[in-house]
């Protein structure tokens, strides 16, 4: 989706879940937020992805593990459909193998845990986040890699550094990042312009983590009624 259409149009959503339980807790948290219209609910991946054809959807919260395919199957298919349809996973599987491969896979975009205590708390500014061309990497496993890797770059941010490297990627407003740590808003770019500087050079080797670097950079732009409140 265009950040220029932003303002004109909905975020049209479909949502591939096989547990019926998660599957109205997403459509019943997701539809009251005025910017989602959530076009389709499926169990199978098949009939996911006929909805997304026929209802032209622009971001799909897609689960790892389905019935007829796996998440990573079906998003194969649906890319090769339409490249510009936002990827979205969402599993409750924390195996470092499995993570491994989602975050691995061009295609994906976003990753949440379901069950997390980042997941209620950051999934509608992640959604609209990565709707607009951002991307988003449950912080825990952000956690994960900066304590386990040492070529990254993202190990290089101070603690500081690093929480606000996170908040920006879950698509919040510098203002609202300064509120929320209690500094000045001046203090929020400055510590922006230092992460940039940090990760600008480091290729890690996954479409999602460079795209979360690159999303480090101090001007990026989100439209402020797509950001987090």
């Amino acid at each position: 989706m265009d950040k220029s259409k932003l303002s004109k149009s909905k975020i049209k959503i479909s949502i591939i879940e096989d547990s019926e339980i998660h599957r109205e807790w997403l459509k019943t948290t997701l539809q009251i937020e005025r910017q989602f219209d959530i076009v389709s609910v499926d169990r199978l991946a098949k009939q996911g992805i006929v909805a997304i054809k026929a209802h032209n959807s622009d971001l799909v919260l897609l689960d790892f593990q389905l019935e007829d395919l796996t998440g990573l199957e079906a998003a194969k298919r649906i890319s090769a459909y339409n490249d510009k349809v936002k990827l979205f996973m969402i599993t409750a599987h924390t195996e470092t193998t499995i993570l491994e491969r989602i975050i691995s896979d061009k295609n994906i975009k976003g990753l949440a845990i379901k069950g997390s205590s980042y997941f209620a708390l950051n999934l509608k500014s992640a959604i609209k986040n990565v709707a607009i061309g951002g991307v988003y990497l449950e912080p825990s496993l952000l956690e994960k890699l900066r304590d386990s890797s040492r070529a990254n770059g993202i190990s290089n941010l101070t603690r500081r550094e690093f929480e606000v490297f996170i908040q920006s990627n879950a698509g919040k407003r510098d203002e609202r990042i300064a509120e929320d740590l209690n500094v000045e808003l001046a203090y929020i770019k400055n510590i922006k312009s230092k992460i940039a500087k940090k990760i600008k050079h480091f290729n890690v080797g996954s479409s999602l983590l460079n795209k979360l670097i690159e999303n480090a950079n101090p001007n990026q732009f989100w439209p402020e009624e797509f950001c987090a409140e």
